[in-house]
């Protein structure tokens, strides 16, 4: 099998909401007369001499992104190209993690077309029947929290994610609305994005600690393994942190101790393949893990649903909100939460055909 033919679908799609991070005290909330955003997003079909194709997304892009330049520059890098020959592949093919992704997802879709097989079976076959998912509330006024919670326990959600990084005022007030209504089942995380110094990080921590946190991610600026450690001596809740395919970085957690738990994705780590890797290192190194996420949308949530279910080492709740946090999707039929999950669909490859329709519609 050959890889014959490349295309790129460019859309733009709206969200819900606005989905703003920690930017530090003094930053503005926003409130309910705030216009939700606009994502542009594109989508790599990949056709083979024997009739298959495959499908992969670049996520919520915040770049310049030609898709005329990127399909010259992949199919003079994949025409040719045998799918399953991944290592071969991605030694050679030099270009940002996103579009890595991107060509990660079509290939793996590829292949469980290929063998008529779901992807999650050609990864290490499934673990858990569905990924939990940890809704992420984004730094807005109190009152919009308050009803946003409201809302995704009605779908089922009892694991949330709250942004903070505002006045830590505010970041208590909305920490402990949604303690209040959530309940005390609920597991609550935070993400200070990296915006508290040192000693903000170690202060805050213990100040939230009150209203019983499964972990706060992101929490010191820099990102530094030496002070992740440091803060995680000093407090009593679960440190998470971001990683990528820098092995270098990904060494120096484990060196310092700096992590209980990681948080990684496919878009950040350049695809599944790479995504596995560092999970075996994790692995091997007594830290668990998450997913994260760009907010994706349908095809990217297909990737990393195939991915949570076949990793041991991915046991607290993943921050795949996208089905839910954007007006439309483009594939037919989108994802639907299950009691606060998202599981798998058990067709070939990742189980997600593109609606054609929707891809001329909302074409970019």
């Amino acid at each position: 099998m050959k890889i014959t033919k490349v295309q790129i679908h460019p859309v733009a799609v709206k969200r819900r909401h606005r989905t703003v991070v920690g930017s530090g005290s003094g930053m503005e909330i926003p409130g309910a007369d705030a216009a939700p955003t606009e994502s542009e997003f594109a989508f790599l079909e990949l056709e083979t001499d024997e009739g298959i194709s495959g499908v992969g997304e670049w996520s919520d892009l915040g770049q310049a992104f030609d898709p005329v330049a990127m399909q010259r520059q992949l199919e003079e890098n994949l025409v040719g190209i045998n799918p399953f020959d991944l290592e071969a592949l991605f030694a050679h093919l030099q270009v940002d993690r996103s579009t890595c992704c991107a060509v990660d997802s079509a290939l793996y879709d590829l292949m469980g077309r290929a063998l008529e097989v779901p992807v999650y079976q050609l990864i290490g076959g499934r673990v858990r029947e569905r990924v939990e998912v940890s809704w992420v509330v984004y730094i807005r006024q109190v009152k919009l929290i308050s009803t946003e919670i409201q809302q995704m326990q009605e779908m089922g959600f009892n694991a949330f994610k709250l942004k903070v990084g505002a006045d830590i005022g505010h970041d208590e007030t909305c920490v402990r609305l949604i303690r209040q209504t959530a309940g005390p089942q609920a597991q609550i995380k935070l993400d200070a994005s990296g915006v508290w110094s040192l000693e903000e990080a170690i202060a805050y921590i213990r100040r939230l600690e009150q209203y019983g946190l499964q972990g706060v991610e992101s929490p010191v600026r820099g990102r530094c393994a030496a002070d992740l450690a440091r803060v995680r001596e000093a407090v009593n809740t679960r440190i998470i942190e971001h990683v990528w395919d820098r092995w270098d970085y990904v060494l120096d957690l484990v060196h310092h101790q700096a992590v209980d738990i990681i948080n990684l994705f496919p878009e950040g780590c350049g695809g599944i393949f790479r995504c596995k890797k560092v999970l075996a290192v994790a692995e091997a190194a007594g830290i668990e893990a998450l997913l994260g996420s760009t907010v994706e949308l349908g095809v990217g949530t297909a990737a990393q649903v195939h991915l949570g279910v076949s990793s041991p080492g991915i046991t607290y709740p993943s921050d795949l909100i996208g089905p839910a946090m954007y007006q439309e999707d483009v594939i037919d039929p989108p994802f639907e939460y299950m009691n606060g999950g998202l599981a798998p669909r058990e067709t070939p490859g990742l189980g997600v055909a593109l609606d054609r329709a929707q891809l001329r519609r909302l074409k970019k």
